[in-house]
């Protein structure tokens, strides 16, 4: 039986190795524009056609599960178990039958030898506009459109690291193609030059400047996370009840406190964990531009 455990332990862990990882510490915050990937620092741009995965729907991105199907697709285009990681998979929140599968290629601090691994480039289109540059290609597999773009995100001579993008749609709906097209550029515009990752977001729609308001928070002792990352948003509650996501903030493992400037309102403040769980709640009312002026 001894014997027979360490079979079985060796063949997972072959079979782990030899299978798609996905890269750690993602997430994308609803009401967010951008998918997020911590351990790479890094942002990709996927627009409202993108949210978190619901599992109802079967919509939306996941970060921990390729299907069959997928893994075909990906091994067909050419990437290897060993040389890419996969940083989401999901399917479009307004018609499931577009899917998009991301990529990227592991780093390492040996030059030269991450690139030996990149996916070869032969017999791909450039497109260039003035907002920047990406590789292309497109094929059909199993009735199905394939849509492959691959953006340079950044290209330090022997590290380059280059973000892949798969839209996959039924052969039917080749000529719809934008949104794609839309993502792609938009990733390139974004990296293109001097990309600094700045994880978060700030909508200021005040009418006028006596209208801002300006708060400092701070997590209770008890529920400050100081071995993982968290992420603390706010939301502007409106009149019928719903909310509407305003600001959010990655937080270092150990982080407590922190300011925003927004529009005088009523505002929810949730923290949570990447996977959105919620740690810690709390309501602010925003009335004054002065730091010690907020209501609990």
């Amino acid at each position: 039986m001894k014997i027979l455990a360490i079979l079985f332990t060796v063949i997972v862990l072959i079979s782990c190795r030899s299978s798609y990882q996905f890269t750690p510490k993602g997430f994308i915050v609803e009401g967010d524009e951008y998918f997020v990937n911590v351990d790479r620092n890094m942002s990709v741009y996927v627009g409202n056609h993108f949210l978190n995965y619901d599992n109802n729907r079967k919509t939306g991105l996941q970060t921990d599960h390729l299907s069959k199907s997928d893994k075909q697709i990906i091994q067909k285009l050419g990437y290897s178990t060993s040389g890419y990681t996969v940083l989401f998979k999901g399917q479009s929140t307004g018609d499931s039958t577009f899917r998009l599968i991301s990529l990227i290629n592991n780093k390492t601090s040996e030059r030269f030898k991450n690139t030996k691994a990149l996916i070869s480039k032969d017999g791909f289109s450039i497109k260039k506009t003035d907002e920047g540059m990406y590789y292309y290609q497109i094929t059909t597999y199993n009735n199905q459109v394939i849509y492959h773009a691959i953006i340079p995100f950044k290209q330090e001579l022997g590290k380059e690291e280059y973000v892949s993008l798969i839209y996959i749609i039924p052969e039917q709906f080749d000529h719809h193609l934008d949104q794609i097209e839309d993502l792609a550029i938009s990733n390139a515009s974004m990296y293109r030059q001097h990309y600094i990752f700045t994880p978060s977001r700030t909508e200021i729609l005040c009418p006028d400047d006596s209208s801002r308001g300006h708060f400092d928070y701070k997590i209770p002792a008890d529920f400050i996370q100081r071995e993982n990352y968290t992420l603390m948003k706010g939301f502007l509650q409106d009149g019928d009840g719903t909310k509407k996501l305003i600001i959010y903030r990655l937080l270092q493992p150990g982080q407590s406190y922190g300011s925003f400037v927004v529009c005088k309102g009523i505002y929810q403040l949730e923290l949570t964990d990447l996977k959105h769980r919620v740690i810690w709640r709390d309501e602010i009312t925003v009335k004054h531009d002065h730091k010690s002026d907020q209501e609990h």
